[in-house]
């Protein structure tokens, strides 16, 4: 064979593998099987100011917490996708320097329990008192969070998010997620849940309030595949909600994370190499999900890409994480 056309044959095996990594790593639609959830408490039978609760919208305002006031490169450009699709919002970083501008009755405990405990209450408290969204800092939109404003109004749920399939081993009670919030100010579930997360998390000793789980024989029942309870409490504690006070009118709408937020680390078998492909070489698709959530490696490893433009213009990273 001639060198030309050992040249050609190495040209199109290139271009062959190339076109096989693009289908194995491309984005598929939306599963037909997703399952969103309207949840309700077993025989509630809510009381007309518990059930008023519903009838009130969600503000559009947009919550989120960062440990100190300069923001990771990452964090930062999240935060500016979202002003670019919600221009009609009220979006606040908070932080431990502008907290009291927004919150009182803030926890003598708070600051002695670590950060991710902080942070669950801060997310609690905000959505009890002002309503609207949180969104943890590592939360890329696609479009305007008003698909999730009409959700609620159709629903009047007393909290919109989602939940984790993966975590679940009790369809009635799916586990809930806590990176994305959404909630009228006053929601019942809400408050209940709040009051329940400081009294066992921050006012009390988490591992106490476990340990008080497992002599109840609830344990199992109430952290169903979550990981870390120790670490997950506010997880264990909307369990706790959920499974223990069937006569509270609790309404949530659920959706199922791994159709939405998840649905390309789903696709990627959970491993970050794949899942960088699609965020970073993939053309984002018309019909991708309206978020995305980078968990806490996915952020940290993400930061060398943007600051070198390491990512295709009409990659999702590339059109939602632009400078």
């Amino acid at each position: 064979m001639s060198n030309g056309a050992w040249m050609m044959a190495v040209v199109v095996a290139l271009v062959a593998l190339g076109a096989w990594w693009v289908w194995r790593n491309r984005s598929l639609p939306l599963s037909s099987a997703a399952l969103d959830l309207l949840w309700q408490s077993p025989q509630a039978q809510g009381t007309a100011e518990r059930a008023s609760l519903m009838n009130e919208g969600i503000p559009p305002v947009i919550w989120t917490y960062w440990h100190s006031p300069g923001l990771p490169l990452v964090v930062q450009r999240c935060v500016d996708n979202w002003r670019r699709h919600n221009p009609g919002y009220a979006i606040h970083v908070l932080h431990q320097g502008n907290l009291h501008e927004y919150l009182d009755d803030i926890p003598q405990r708070l600051a002695a329990v670590g950060i991710p405990k902080q942070t669950d209450w801060i997310r609690l408290a905000l959505l009890h008192r002002h309503g609207g969204f949180w969104l943890d800092a590592s939360t890329i939109l696609t479009q305007s969070l008003d698909w999730a404003v009409q959700r609620q109004a159709a629903s009047r749920a007393q909290l919109l998010g989602f939940y984790l399939e993966g975590f679940t081993t009790q369809p009635a009670y799916p586990v809930v997620e806590s990176w994305f919030l959404a909630a009228p100010a006053g929601s019942a579930f809400v408050a209940d849940w709040l009051a329940l997360f400081r009294e066992q998390a921050i006012d009390g000793e988490t591992q106490d309030y476990l340990q008080g789980l497992r002599q109840r024989g609830v344990f199992q029942a109430y952290t169903q595949r979550i990981g870390d309870p120790a670490y997950h409490t506010i997880h264990v504690t909307a369990q706790h909600l959920m499974q223990s006070h069937p006569l509270h009118d609790y309404r949530l709408e659920l959706l199922r994370a791994e159709d939405g937020p998840y649905l390309y680390h789903q696709q990627s078998g959970w491993k970050r190499r794949s899942l960088y492909w699609r965020l970073l070489w993939n053309g984002q698709r018309d019909d991708c999900p309206p978020l995305i959530k980078l968990r806490g490696g996915e952020r940290r490893k993400l930061e060398p890409y943007l600051r070198h433009g390491w990512y295709r213009q009409g990659s999702l990273v590339g059109r939602q994480l632009r400078p």
